[in-house]
């Protein structure tokens, strides 16, 4: 292994640290604009899912959106249990998982437009 796998493999640890930290503390406002936490979902995820590509670019995209699928529907579930002014959401949940597709999407058509 590299270098750079072990690095992106670590951050996207810290990353998922970070996302179950916002994700399950105490709900803040956003304010102002409408919707702005789908956008902030999707973007959450998609740096989730293209880290863990980098980190470990032989492993099946597939098993990449998997887990992180079972992350996002996971959280958006202890959140509706949890008493700290959060909801579970499916609008979040979409977010979520379209966030999680799209690297793994992109490099897929990359890698195979650029290794035929």
């Amino acid at each position: 292994m590299t270098l750079l796998s072990h690095m992106f493999k670590a951050l996207t640890i810290l990353a998922i640290c970070g996302v179950l930290v916002m994700s399950l503390r105490p709900s803040i406002s956003m304010g102002g604009i409408a919707h702005i936490d789908k956008v902030l979902h999707f973007a959450a995820y998609a740096i989730l899912s293209g880290l863990a590509r980098l980190g470990w670019p032989k492993l099946w995209g597939g098993w990449i959106f998997l887990a992180f699928a079972v992350l996002g529907i996971g959280i958006e579930i202890a959140q509706h249990f949890m008493n700290v002014g959060r909801t579970g959401s499916l609008a979040d949940t979409a977010a979520n998982l379209m966030g999680a597709a799209l690297p793994l999407i992109l490099f897929h058509i990359f890698w195979t437009r650029h290794h035929r």
